[in-house]
Formats: C-alpha cells, structure tokens, sequence
C-alpha cells in the first residue's frame, strides 16, 4: 500500500510520465491495476493482481474500481497540476559530497520553503536495455548523474532558488539548480518509442525525503518502498 501510494505521490507523477500517461488517458483517472502489479517491487510483495487490490483498498490515499481491476487516486491530479508543481520544483546537480536530506534541506531552505526533496542517484546499465526507464526527456538530461528534485511551496521560492543558490561561478563542480518545467522544455519531445513499451513507470533510483510533520505517515515506512521511484528492469535494488 505504502509504495503504491508513492508511486502516485504528486513529486512521483511530476517527474515520472508512465502513470500520468494511464491517468490522462483515462476519463476517471484511473490505472490498470495489471500495470501496477508488474512493478518489480510490487511484483516481490504481492502474488497476483487481486491480492494487490486487497492490499489498495485499505488506502486513504487511493481508490480500487469495483472490480479490483483499475486504481486511481482519491485526489485527482490533473494535467494542470502536474504543469503547476513542475513549476514549483528544482533540479540539482553538482551536490555536495554531503549531500544527506538533514544537509540538502539546509541548503534549500535557505532561500525558500521546501516540501519534499528526493535524492536520485546515478544507473548503471545492465546490458540489456537503457541504463534507466524514467521518462525520455529526464533519462537523456539526469539517467547518469547525481541529482535531487526539490519542490518548494511556492513557485516564487523555487525562482528565488534558481537566482541565489546556482554557481554560473563554478560551472564545472559548482551546485546547479535549475527549474524542472524549463529542463523538460529543452529537453524536447525525447524519444519515445522503446520507453513508451517497456517502462513501468519504476525507477531504483532515490531516497524521497519528506521534511514536515505532515509526511510522517510517509517517512515510516521501510526505505525500500519510499526509495523507489518508479524502472523497469532496475538495476539499484
């Protein structure tokens, strides 16, 4: 229950395209639940569809369709929102050596006030496919580099990020911050294709680290579940 309701978090669906792909598509929202169940970590937890949708339906966060075959979230999230949340998100690279959530959130909050901040981590290629199953434009900008995503409360506190904390100084080991929404302007269309099939929205990637009281219930639960961000084959467990 607690990774799926991670993989439909609002910092989850905003940098990932997979589940929002289904959710878009979809009139109600809603995401087969086949596709759920066919995440490596879900598929280690539960047998079967069925016991999947046992497991969603005592979820405050999401809702199982009558059938058990399709899942959605309570709170809808919207092709809107995802623009408005992207706007609201930086992406850093170039973090310091220590760069743990205690110290990230040092950092960030200096400039603003910050909700979540999620620590990815670089792939490494299996030999049997690309090297991470994120969606194209991301893959082609982050797959092999350190970075965090950081969603700050308010768009103007994520632009203030971007003015204060970038080190145009230092580009070649100086912290970079940049706003998620411009990285997927120019990053393109990104190639479809492949990544279109054979994604499952999962990542290996990532501790999220959720700083206030109110994310609570979410940092309990084991590192594992929270860590995923939704690859396909992954290659980090």
């Amino acid at each position: 229950k607690q990774q799926v309701e991670y993989y439909f978090s609002d910092i989850n669906l905003a940098t990932t395209e997979h589940l929002m792909r289904f959710i878009s598509k979809d009139p109600e929202g809603y995401v087969p639940m086949s596709v759920v169940a066919s995440f490596k970590k879900i598929k280690a937890l539960v047998q079967n569809s069925s016991m999947l949708a046992s497991a969603l339906r005592t979820s405050s966060k999401l809702v199982v369709s009558e059938d058990g075959n399709r899942v959605k979230r309570v709170q809808p999230f919207t092709e809107s929102d995802l623009e408005e949340l992207q706007a609201r998100i930086v992406v850093a690279e170039n973090l310091p050596d220590d760069h743990c959530y205690q110290n990230l959130m040092k950092i960030f909050s200096s400039v603003g006030s910050v909700k979540t901040i999620r620590t990815c981590y670089p792939q490494t290629p299996n030999g049997s496919g690309p090297v991470t199953n994120r969606s194209a434009k991301l893959d082609m900008l982050f797959a092999n580099k350190l970075h965090a995503f950081v969603e700050y409360e308010t768009i103007e506190d994520a632009e203030k990020a971007i003015v204060v904390l970038n080190d145009e100084r230092n580009w070649r080991s100086g912290l970079r911050v940049r706003l998620l929404n411009s990285c997927m302007a120019k990053g393109g269309k990104g190639k479809k294709g492949g990544h279109e099939t054979d994604v499952h929205g999962e990542e290996d990637v990532s501790t999220s680290d959720q700083p206030n009281d109110k994310h609570s219930e979410e940092t309990s639960q084991p590192s594992d579940a929270i860590g995923e961000h939704v690859s396909e084959e992954s290659t980090g467990d």
